[in-house]
């Protein structure tokens, strides 16, 4: 599918006011859980729940949910920059270091239904910082499992809601 420039702001107007429509509402349940970088997997439950984590997350995307141990990275309201101020706001060592020259892997990016990508849109591409997405004209977007770190990047910026590009979880 082409579209216009007209077009594809007439479609970006109308993914904008369907955001501040479903803002509005009571946001559903989450059915992923994305961790922050350096979570030890399986030691979820000695988090003390101090939320110290929360608190040095300059971003503001480490949170808490009730019924889950251990902080959890919500990029409705932003991306992950690796910092790791988290890590080191851990009293617990819950959340650890992954070691020199190494990232660790939040997630992977999954595309979905809505993509404007096939019309010309290419936010998410342009903003990737590992350069893990292309943008394949007239197509949509092509990812690249080895360079995607799941930072939440292209998620938070995608214009459309539902989102139209998703990272998932590892596991």
């Amino acid at each position: 599918m082409s579209l216009s420039r007209k077009e594809f702001l007439k479609h970006g107007l109308f993914s904008l006011g369907e955001l501040l429509i479903t803002q509005e509402r009571a946001p559903a349940k989450e059915e992923r859980t994305l961790r922050p970088p350096g979570m030890q997997a399986g030691r979820e439950s000695e988090c003390g729940n101090c939320e110290m984590c929360v608190a040095a997350c300059p971003e503001g995307i480490v949170r808490r949910l009730d019924g889950c141990n251990g902080p959890v990275i919500d990029l409705a309201f932003g991306s992950c920059r690796f910092c790791y101020f988290c890590i080191g706001a851990c009293p617990r060592e819950v959340l650890v270091f992954p070691g020199e020259g190494k990232r660790p892997r939040l997630g992977i990016a999954r595309t979905g239904a809505g993509c404007l990508a096939g019309g010309g849109c290419f936010t998410c591409s342009e903003r990737c910082p590992e350069g893990a997405l292309e943008l394949v004209w007239g197509t949509g977007i092509s990812i690249d499992p080895d360079r995607c770190v799941g930072c939440g990047t292209c998620e938070s910026c995608c214009p459309v809601q539902p989102k139209a590009i998703r990272v998932e979880p590892l596991e």
